[in-house]
């Protein structure tokens, strides 16, 4: 006589009860389907280890990997029953492209039931499993054989079977029998009048999405980050290729995103996945190649180890194999770009990508930050020809707004010609020397030519925009001179192709509404900043030149509510969005509020550099034109980056009358 044992697991105010399949809250039962439930006991009952998904497909869904999208919506489904979908997880930890483990407080506990009156010994027979598949509302067929040691049906103590069990026993053994066979039949038909299968085509674009950091260090994060722009970029050397941008692909750091959801909104065929971890001296990476449009794993890799010393090895390893499975083959200048390396040193390359890491937050002390990792880079190799580039990146922007644009644009010229000096290739240090003749040296000629010769000397914003598509200011700093010079049109255009590349950029979205401002097309430039602060209202930037076009509208008021929303936000209450607000003030007529931040710029001005342009905004709101013009002359003195835009700014549609304007604009190397 067998005692048939259960288990309960009490999962802190939860109740998991495996012999009634019931999970239940406080005495409230909580709804769970079956494979779900399924799924969250083999988590718990497995908790000392990590369970990895395949084993989860194996054993829930027959191994098939189109049901990978299934596996991540069940997680998802369990974590919502357990109220654990916000981060950190309380009760199931992902492991990405690896596996689950449960993480949540477990106690045991084991329930006796009545004893049952026989035992049948397991015999090899057929078991068959039909079950309805989460997702697909589809009906699976599977055949398992059950494990067993005698085709003879015994008793707990083994007497023979009697009539009156038999009697019922063997018809029940025959109509299992006869339906395995029917469904033997079934399946065998299936599977010869189904259409061969067409070998897939090879996949022509790719997403990488965001390396999750594993490292027991969590000031890491810059390596994890800086691995997956390693891989972008170096991806994006296959002319055969579409790579989406690390701005499109950021968006979805930290998210648990699946991967059909990721093709539909970048309109990528695969995306790359997996995780990093760095320890002292070693680097572990796992990897997976995912089709959007089913979900199918197409290739995965756990094994990627090496030592830290070796991890360009590691990153050429990674990228070919990659390669390899999109089915795409890789000849001349392809071949050899992708195994380009910029420093054969490590430590170099760890502090530049620390430094790419901070540029990337874009505020003062961060940038200051970037400078100095990448002047440890260069000390480490002084021919790293990408680390000199970042520091002209970093200078360029503190010229803006941080720092005098005379002394930190003095400093990026130095950068980007030591960078040019180098490797004349390089398409971001073309960019870069085209930022400074741009905003320092007013190279009108200079930067038009290199625009003229771009096809032919590999020295233009052009051919750096071919030779490195991801590189995010590259279309910033081009659409600049395109929109300086007068050329509106053009830089719209050239926006709308970043955009195809980057669909889901907030800065190119808004960079597109700055254009269409400066083409004095209000109601598309309104269109296309709402759109960026659709993704992201937290977005700052882009209420810069949403308030700027409704206020060519008329629309003050609404400009005025719009940079008041900036203000509560990461750099909305910095010089520009003062300026414009003091802007709208003055034409609404409430000077008294407009005076108030002149003054408290002017003030700001005695403690740090703050761009003579912006006090000029708020005097040409006034109506105050000498004021005007002598603080827009400043601005000249200063080198200030933003009087590039003194020919197209609307805001100065008043002064162009003015003999003072025709004077400053031909001092700057431009005609009115």
């Amino acid at each position: 006589m067998a005692v048939e044992i259960q288990k309960k697991y009490l999962l802190g105010e939860y109740e998991l009860d495996a012999g009634s399949h019931s999970l239940v809250r406080s005495g409230t039962p909580i709804p769970l389907s079956r494979k779900r439930f399924q799924v969250l006991l083999c988590l718990v009952a497995e908790r000392q280890r990590l369970v990895s998904r395949q084993e989860l497909l194996e054993r829930f869904w027959d191994g098939h990997e189109v049901y990978e999208e299934n596996l991540t919506k069940c997680i998802s489904e369990i974590r919502k029953a357990l109220d654990d979908q916000k981060k950190p997880h309380q009760f199931i930890e992902t492991v990405p492209a690896v596996g689950y483990r449960y993480i949540g407080p477990l106690t045991e506990e084991a329930l006796q039931l009545q004893a049952s009156s026989f035992e049948v010994e397991s015999t090899r027979a057929v078991k068959l499993v039909v079950e309805e598949d989460d997702g697909q509302n589809a009906v699976v067929v599977s055949e398992k054989a059950l494990p067993g040691k005698s085709p003879a049906f015994l008793t707990g103590n083994s007497r023979p079977v009697g009539f009156r069990q038999s009697s019922w026993l063997m018809p029940a053994v025959l109509a299992v029998v006869i339906v395995a066979l029917a469904a033997g039949a079934f399946i065998i038909y299936r599977s010869r009048t189904r259409p061969a299968a067409i070998p897939a085509a090879p996949i022509r674009s790719v997403a990488v999405l965001s390396l999750r950091d594993m490292s027991p260090d969590t000031s890491n994060e810059f390596f994890s980050d800086g691995m997956t722009e390693t891989l972008i970029n170096t991806l994006s050397q296959v002319e055969e290729l579409k790579v989406v941008s690390r701005g499109a692909v950021f968006r979805y750091k930290g998210q648990e995103v699946a991967p059909q959801e990721v093709g539909r909104q970048l309109d990528v065929a695969a995306v790359l996945e997996g995780s990093v971890r760095r320890d002292a001296d070693s680097v572990r990476v796992a990897v997976r190649l995912v089709r959007t449009d089913d979900g199918r794993v197409l290739w995965a890799n756990e094994s990627y180890e090496r030592k830290l010393k070796d991890v360009f090895a590691l990153q050429d390893e990674i990228a070919r194999d990659v390669v390899a499975e999109l089915r795409l083959k890789l000849v001349g200048d392809s071949a050899r770009r992708l195994a380009r390396h910029y420093t054969e040193n490590v430590e170099a390359y760890q502090l530049f990508l620390k430094g790419r890491f901070y540029w990337n937050q874009l505020t003062k002390t961060a940038l200051e930050q970037s400078i100095g990792y990448y002047k440890l880079a260069i000390a480490k190799d002084p021919n790293y020809a990408l680390a000199y580039v970042g520091m002209a990146d970093s200078y360029v922007v503190l010229g803006f707004d941080f720092m005098p644009p005379r002394e930190a644009l003095a400093q990026a010229r130095v950068a980007a010609a030591k960078a040019l000096e180098l490797d004349k290739s390089l398409g971001a240090a073309h960019i870069s020397m085209g930022a400074v003749k741009l905003f320092l040296e007013w190279d009108w000629a200079g930067a038009g030519q290199e625009a003229q010769r771009a096809k032919e000397l590999n020295a233009s914003y052009r051919k750096a925009i071919e030779l490195n598509t991801s590189y995010g200011d590259t279309h910033h700093y081009y659409c600049s001179y395109l929109d300086a010079i007068g050329r509106a049109d053009e830089s719209v255009r050239e926006i709308k192709q970043a955009l195809q590349i980057d669909p889901l950029s907030q800065m190119l979205g808004m960079e597109l509404g700055w254009s269409y401002y400066n083409a004095r097309q209000y109601d598309e430039a309104i269109a296309e900043c709402r759109k960026a602060l659709a993704q992201d209202d937290k977005f700052s930037f882009a209420y810069l030149p949403l308030a700027m076009a409704l206020e060519q509208k008329g629309k003050y008021e609404e400009a005025i509510v719009e940079l008041k929303r900036a203000q509560s936000l990461p750099g909305g209450s910095a010089p520009p969005f003062l300026a414009e607000l003091g802007y709208a003030y003055a034409r609404t007529g409430q000077q008294a509020a407009a005076l108030k931040l002149l003054n408290k710029l002017k003030g700001r001005a005695r403690e740090e550099f703050i761009d003579p342009y912006n006090i000029a905004i708020i005097y040409v709101g006034l109506g105050d034109k000498d004021q005007g013009f002598t603080w827009l002359d400043k601005a000249r003195q200063e080198h200030s980056p933003n009087i590039v835009w003194l020919n197209i700014e609307p805001k100065f549609d008043g002064l162009r009358s003015d003999r003072r304007f025709a004077v400053l604009v031909r001092r700057i190397g431009l005609t009115s």
